[in-house]
């Protein structure tokens, strides 16, 4: 090997090894990067099988695993549901007044069979006949299936107290198919019993 020219140093590979070892650095943290980002859509999509989610007694519970002592849920909004342990609790959130509710009282003067509490602009549905049991309560206009709130074929009676012309519906099947029975909810209509179509409802719309 001949030696370098008089003052000339030496070829070193420090400089390129350096050069290359910040190459791969940053190779390292960009790919790095990108795993983070792919796995942190991932995480936000959601988990499978999950129902409506709703707050009661400061928790987030999944309905359509079981409604752990809750008494009556409002859907005020999908991602604003709210439970609550007892029916005057409920009442009181959706806005409720027995004083004010015309039907209610017009049938007490009569001696008919007590009607079931349901606040203005909302459709409410029972687990048992004349409102009894658990309530499930809607003001979106759209089909809801029943099975995300752990309420699927579990009607027995209902009350649409919405505005004047709101009709709501109730059917049999899933995202209001027509392959079953799909039934009209009249605006300020009541229904005491459900007859043949008893705990047979899967979706409802407000």
């Amino acid at each position: 090997m001949h030696a370098p020219p008089r003052g000339m140093a030496p070829r070193s590979r420090k400089g390129s090894d350096m050069r290359t070892a910040r190459w791969m650095t940053a190779a390292i943290a960009t790919a790095t990067l990108g795993v983070l980002v792919t796995t942190g859509a991932a995480q936000a999509q959601p988990s499978g099988g999950q129902g409506a989610l709703a707050s009661y007694q400061g928790r987030t519970i999944d309905l359509s695993k079981g409604w752990q002592g809750a008494h009556t849920c409002a859907v005020f909004a999908q991602d604003d549901i709210r439970c609550y342990s007892t029916a005057a609790a409920g009442e009181k959130a959706s806005g409720y007044e027995r004083a004010t509710d015309r039907v209610a009282l017009e049938a007490a003067e009569v001696g008919a069979a007590a009607i079931p509490a349901c606040a203005n602009d909302w459709l409410c549905l029972y687990q048992f006949e004349d409102g009894e049991g658990r309530r499930l309560i809607f003001q979106d206009e759209e089909w809801q299936n029943l099975d995300d709130y752990g309420f699927d074929n579990r009607t027995s009676s209902w009350r649409n107290n919405q505005g004047d012309s709101d009709t709501g519906r109730l059917a049999q099947y899933e995202d209001g198919s027509y392959s079953g029975w799909n039934i009209k909810l009249s605006a300020k209509g009541y229904a005491s019993e459900m007859g043949d179509k008893d705990n047979k409802a899967s979706s409802v719309h407000g």
